[in-house]
């Protein structure tokens, strides 16, 4: 039996990756919801509109009145339309870089624990600030000394509830022995308080010479 052809087109001729974009976009317009997948398969699908409006417009670069009037119509007939103008160059260049986006985008998920924005003007910015910066560095959490006191003493409770008795009475009595020591050592660091007398009564307590 011979091979069959995979069609890479739906049967309207509309591009496979036009059409992705497309109910991408649908999708987002009535859930305000777009995945980072979806977001790339919009910013392809104006990819090819650009190549076809610049093809149209006779010009290698996409600026100029005719490609913008190509552009635009494209945009309109395809359901592109309501994507803002200044989305549009954003998801473009997002697709051109999406490497170092999806890179980008993977650091500071882990970083922040939570989906970063998706905002395609956000998402290019952040990655120029990389290619500028680096990779964000993990903020470290803060050390033992600049903890609150109180949350000190809630870890140590926690910690003395989860241990047997004699740990428990062991490590307290360490614990007061190291509060004794730091209790000695602020109150040798302190000054002494000024006198509170009149000065013409310390002299007068003074003995005469």
């Amino acid at each position: 039996m011979g091979t069959v052809a995979l069609r890479t087109e739906p049967a309207s001729g509309l591009s496979v990756v036009v059409a992705a974009g497309r109910d991408a976009w649908r999708r987002f317009c009535k859930a305000q919801e777009l995945g980072l997948d979806q977001l790339f398969d919009v910013g392809r699908a104006l990819m090819e509109g650009r190549r076809l409006a610049m093809a149209e417009a006779g010009t290698n670069k996409p600026m100029g009145a005719g490609y913008a009037r190509a552009f635009q119509a494209w945009c309109e007939v395809q359901g592109f339309v309501d994507v803002p103008t200044d989305w549009r160059g954003s998801l473009m260049w997002c697709c051109e870089h999406e490497t170092e986006v999806r890179a980008m985008w993977a650091e500071h998920a882990a970083i922040k624990k939570s989906r970063p924005s998706l905002d395609p003007r956000n998402m290019a910015n952040m990655t120029q600030r990389r290619r500028r910066n680096g990779p964000p560095k993990k903020r470290r959490p803060p050390t033992v000394a600049a903890l609150p006191i109180a949350t000190l003493c809630a870890s140590l409770g926690k910690r003395l509830a989860a241990l047997d008795p004699a740990s428990a009475l062991a490590e307290i009595s360490e614990l007061a022995t190291a509060l004794e020591a730091a209790a000695l050592q602020a109150q040798a660091g302190q000054k002494m308080p000024l006198s509170n007398s009149h000065p013409a009564e310390s002299l007068a307590e003074r003995p005469s010479k």
